[in-house]
């Protein structure tokens, strides 16, 4: 019988783990399925709106044309609720987006760490 490949024998579960695990699922298994989909469209699209809203003009233009480049080549194949999602995810992403391009950085700046292979710290 073959073992399923996400099954990592060397992996132990431990009893925290196993104990938060249990608790989702039964969590999960108490709450009526039509009662969680209405709940989870609601809440996010409050949170993209609000995501958006937080955005500059120029940001949610960008949003926009990201969004609307996926939905060109993979629209077809998407359903209502992978569309909404993909517009929450680049939604929020955006606004880590706009920080990272906010901090200034010259080519001469030094990385905070300097990657160091396992060959070059055995013979360190």
């Amino acid at each position: 019988m073959k073992n399923p490949p996400d099954l990592d024998r060397n992996k132990t579960i431990t009893r925290r783990s196993f104990t938060v695990g249990a608790a989702a699922a039964a969590t999960a298994a108490l709450i009526p399925s039509t009662a969680l989909a209405h709940s989870s469209t609601h809440a996010s699209a409050h949170q993209q709106t609000s995501a958006m809203e937080k955005l500059s003009p120029q940001s949610r233009a960008e949003v926009e044309m990201k969004i609307n480049g996926i939905f060109l080549k993979y629209g077809s194949r998407l359903n209502d609720e992978q569309k909404a999602d993909i517009r929450r995810i680049m939604t929020e992403g955006q606004e880590g987006l706009e920080k990272m391009r906010a901090f200034a950085l010259q080519n001469s700046d030094q990385p905070a760490t300097v990657f160091k292979t396992y060959r070059e710290r055995q013979g360190s």
